[in-house]
């Protein structure tokens, strides 16, 4: 057993020998590497954060010495990604900081079972070494994926939709439901089985927002969610945010058969604690994204007000840009993206004087130069807003030319970003049927022939044909 903490080796150590196995210690991965490479170990157990060298390094370097030797990681901050890395590089299982006796003897059982079978070639056929590979390489690529997945989800709507069915893949469960807590109620959110939509909160449930901690019902129990009489064992699990439960998983009808292991219930907890905290991501991020974009907007507000011909130019321009984005059928990112670069495409003209910006006459070629500036001015802006990579795309080439002869880059063709590419065409259509300082403004059908005049050179084919569907091309109220 290797751990920095002498503290945490002096305990771990008294409570293996006290199950009657022995158990030598090193206080870093090079010492341990010295002992296992000199002695034929049953079992390891690893720290995953350590000096000199990690659990993780430790893991992939003790694979080369004893490949078959099962290890489980010790760890005081159990999450999805130690989980999945840490199984990556080969663990069998943890033992999470406090420790439970009874778990630390279950697991050590467990791994002195798969270490007799794994070390004993008449214990195991080919056959079932290679089930438990597969079920092993299984476990770790949905561990990865629904990771992955949770991760990409920033719409708490989206999460309630699909916890339901990642918790299925996850654990291998048939019946499994999500609920939130609200007043005494369980509103059931979404679940595999039929159910009532909202039902009382009852005593178990009760006892596991007491405990705030996973808990088991067996057989003849009472379903909380259905009122009947189980058939076979459920799993209750928290989310939890702020330290108070707002959130139920109702998981059972396991396709094995099979009890809940130990390591189940905690893949299972690991999984809840990753959703409250994705949860509460997206709430924050939604609450900081809507100041944002206020401001931005009281922003944009005041560089229009100096210039009365292009009021409420931006909101425009962004409606104009999401009709082309739905007849072209964009993802719900991207048309959040156009959203919010619409609304900020102009802001760099804040960086453009007044006596420019307002000029009745023809510019010079000197102002003709700054006028053109606004979208790098705009992109150096909102740059230090780093998660906002479209909208930079958006603000910095809604001037340039499908035939390379735009600016400030002169991109052409598929160079230019999409999204930017669209803008283009619902801000020329915009600017051409409003009264600029420079000139009246253009009808409805003169505007439309010219953006038909300009498809390939000024323009992308293929956004003009999808302008001319939407309603402003088409003037559908």
């Amino acid at each position: 057993m290797v751990d920095d903490d002498p503290t945490v080796r002096n305990v771990l150590k008294e409570i293996i020998s006290g199950l009657g196995m022995e158990c030598h210690t090193a206080e870093d991965g090079r010492g341990a590497i010295e002992l296992i490479a000199s002695n034929p170990y049953d079992v390891i157990l690893s720290d995953i954060t350590m000096p000199v060298m990690d659990g993780l390094q430790f893991l992939r370097e003790i694979r080369e010495i004893t490949p078959f030797t099962p290890v489980a990681i010790i760890t005081g901050y159990p999450t999805f990604e130690n989980a999945v890395n840490a199984m990556k590089e080969g663990a069998r299982d943890f033992i999470v900081k406090p420790f439970n006796v009874e778990k630390i003897r279950t697991t050590l059982e467990r791994l002195l079972k798969e270490k007799r079978l794994m070390g004993s070639p008449q214990g195991a056929s080919k056959d079932e070494l290679r089930r438990e590979l597969i079920k092993k390489l299984q476990e770790i690529a949905i561990l990865q994926s629904i990771s992955s997945e949770l991760d990409e989800l920033y719409d708490n709507r989206k999460i309630y939709e699909q916890i339901v069915e990642m918790v299925s893949r996850l654990l291998r469960a048939r019946e499994v439901a999500f609920g939130i807590i609200k007043k005494g109620f369980i509103r059931i959110e979404n679940a595999t089985f039929s159910t009532r939509k909202e039902i009382p909160i009852s005593e178990p449930i009760e006892v596991m927002m007491k405990n705030k901690g996973p808990l088991q019902l067996k057989r003849g129990d009472r379903d909380p969610l259905r009122g009947v009489t189980l058939e076979e064992e459920l799993l209750l699990v928290p989310l939890i945010l702020n330290g108070e439960v707002f959130g139920i998983l109702s998981i059972s009808d396991k396709i094995d058969e099979e009890p809940f292991s130990e390591d189940e219930i905690y893949l299972a907890i690991t999984f809840a604690k990753k959703v409250s905290l994705r949860i509460e991501n997206n709430a924050l991020y939604e609450l900081f994204y809507n100041n944002l974009l206020n401001t931005l907007r009281s922003l944009i507000a005041s560089i229009e007000a100096r210039d009365s011909y292009t009021k409420q130019h931006s909101e425009r321009v962004t409606a104009y840009a999401l009709q082309i984005a739905e007849v072209m059928g964009l993802k719900e990112e991207d048309k959040e993206s156009l959203h919010f670069g619409g609304y900020l495409h102009d802001i760099g003209k804040i960086g453009v004087k007044d006596t420019v910006l307002l000029k009745k006459g023809p510019l010079t070629e000197e102002e003709i130069a700054e006028i053109r500036l606004h979208p790098v001015i705009g992109e150096g802006i909102v740059r230090p807003l780093k998660f906002l990579p479209s909208e930079r795309e958006i603000i910095l080439y809604h001037h340039e030319r499908f035939d390379g002869r735009g600016y400030p880059d002169g991109l052409s063709g598929d160079r230019i970003p999409l999204l930017a590419r669209i803008l283009a065409v619902a801000d020329t259509y915009d600017a051409m049927t409003s009264t600029r300082p420079y000139r009246d403004a253009l009808s409805h059908e003169k505007t439309i022939a010219e953006i038909k005049a300009s498809s390939g050179s000024q323009f992308d084919p293929e956004i003009v044909k999808a302008f001319l569907q939407t309603p402003i091309a088409r003037r559908i109220d």
